[in-house]
């Protein structure tokens, strides 16, 4: 059975390093997508209503769905824009489906940031409780080795 594991919030808030942990923890076992990557830098595409972005994580989930044991998914993935896409891929998992929110202060989001983006550039950026529904899974501001084997735990329980 595949596993799907998405983790959203805000810039800074510790998604594509958590991603990136559970994929060293899980090896080949899993498949891990970046917004970021995907749309920035394969596509060089714009983030709102409509982008390409959508349809290119869209159809790489679904190819993780038959091609690896566990799917990672993670980006800002701003309700808005991915949201109906999302509720789907949930959907096709059901059960096997995770959805994480880092639920950081915009303090910590600063502090991740510096050097790349100032204060007033992520406030207009910022989300609060962009959840994709009300039983998405919040993690607070945590050491990632802790919010990884919290989530190791809760998918393999």
């Amino acid at each position: 059975m595949a596993t799907l594991i998405l983790i959203r919030g805000n810039s800074g808030s510790g998604k594509t390093t958590l991603a990136q942990h559970l994929g060293t923890a899980l090896g080949d076992q899993a498949l891990v997508l970046s917004q970021d990557t995907l749309r920035r830098t394969v596509l060089r595409a714009p983030d709102h209503p409509g982008t390409p972005a959508i349809a290119l994580i869209r159809d790489l989930i679904a190819f993780g769905r038959t091609a690896y044991p566990v799917t990672i998914v993670e980006g800002i993935l701003r309700r808005d824009v991915y949201g109906t896409m999302l509720q789907a891929a949930v959907a096709a998992f059901g059960p096997d489906a995770w959805v994480y929110y880092l639920d950081v202060p915009f303090a910590v989001t600063v502090a991740h940031n510096a050097g790349r983006f100032d204060a007033a550039t992520l406030r207009r950026w910022w989300r609060p409780d962009d959840v994709l529904t009300r039983a998405d899974r919040r993690l607070p501001a945590q050491p990632v080795a802790v919010a990884c084997a919290h989530i190791l735990k809760e998918v393999h329980a």
